[in-house]
């Protein structure tokens, strides 16, 4: 096997669970430890992935059928981190969201004075933005969309679900008016706080197909003749419960410690807190300088839009 995003040689990472991939495991707050396939690292870019995946529309049909009964749990905090998030994009006139899920960053974007619009394959998902929320959100895919040119794309938390990411990139590259911002949000396996959590890291899931090093995503973005923005790790905002909830699933042996305490901790507990662990790049269309990664090495070069 090699690498599909720089063609290296893949070594096995871990060992994963057998069986198949089941939408019920891939809803955004199923955490809990072992239950991804195999995963490889490519020993080039870093790239970690899961081949064991199904792709095409096979994959598409898993997020179509994907519930997650307990995402709105956490609305609040998810609201305050999509406005933290938003204060990163220049101020324009549209906005595109691929993944959008329930609809809660497009909600706060809209507030703040975007003109927004949503893509997201989960029709549960899909309705609650549509029918609580107003937006205008459509069930297709990206390479699906045509909808004009934007100011600003959001995949947060996307990227590592797709079974093409390079070809992500290029398409919200075309999508882009010029000077338009690209904004990704992502899982980095290259960070101190994976490699010291080891094969309990949080980011190993069995939706993830690709998780990008900061720095690869960076390169891919140079290459694409984006200039970098923002570079910084996410801050999010939970209950304090729902990070110890988190904590005690992939925990071992001090998981339990930490579920017999979250039952004193007040249910409106609020921590919002930065793991180190998830990478936000922010990267405008425009000329600029690229980097391509050929035979291993990285070649610097000039990019156009």
């Amino acid at each position: 096997m090699a690498c599909r995003i720089c063609s290296g040689p893949l070594r096995l990472l871990y060992k994963g669970a057998p069986g198949d991939a089941r939408a019920d495991s891939f809803s955004p707050t199923n955490h809990r430890a072992g239950e991804h396939g195999d995963l490889y690292a490519c020993e080039r870019c870093g790239t970690v992935q899961q081949p064991s995946l199904p792709g095409g529309e096979a994959l598409l049909d898993l997020y179509r059928a994907m519930h997650d009964e307990h995402y709105l749990d956490e609305e609040a905090g998810r609201r305050r981190t999509a406005r933290r998030l938003l204060r990163l994009l220049p101020r324009g006139r549209r906005l595109l969201e691929v993944g959008c899920g329930h609809g809660l960053l497009l909600d706060e974007a809209r507030k703040a004075g975007f003109e927004v619009e949503g893509l997201e394959l989960s029709r549960d998902a899909a309705a609650h933005a549509r029918q609580a929320l107003g937006l205008r959100v459509h069930e297709r895919t990206l390479a699906e969309h045509s909808g004009g040119r934007y100011d600003a794309i959001v995949l947060a938390d996307v990227i590592e679900h797709l079974d093409d990411p390079l070809a992500a990139l290029d398409r919200c590259v075309s999508l882009l008016a010029p000077g338009g911002s690209l904004c990704l949000v992502t899982p980095d396996p290259a960070s101190r706080t994976a490699r010291l959590a080891g094969a309990r890291w949080w980011g190993y899931l069995p939706a993830h197909t690709y998780l990008l090093p900061r720095a690869t995503l960076r390169a891919l973005l140079r290459e694409r003749g984006l200039e970098l923005t923002a570079d910084k790790s996410l801050v999010r905002s939970f209950t304090l419960r729902y990070w110890m909830a988190g904590l005690a699933e992939r925990g071992g042996g001090l998981g339990a410690a930490v579920t017999a305490i979250q039952r004193l901790v007040p249910r409106r507990a609020r921590l919002s807190l930065s793991l180190g662990d998830e990478t936000v790049l922010v990267a405008r269309k425009g000329s600029g300088t690229g980097e391509r990664v050929v035979g291993g090495e990285r070649r610097v070069e000039r990019a156009s839009a």
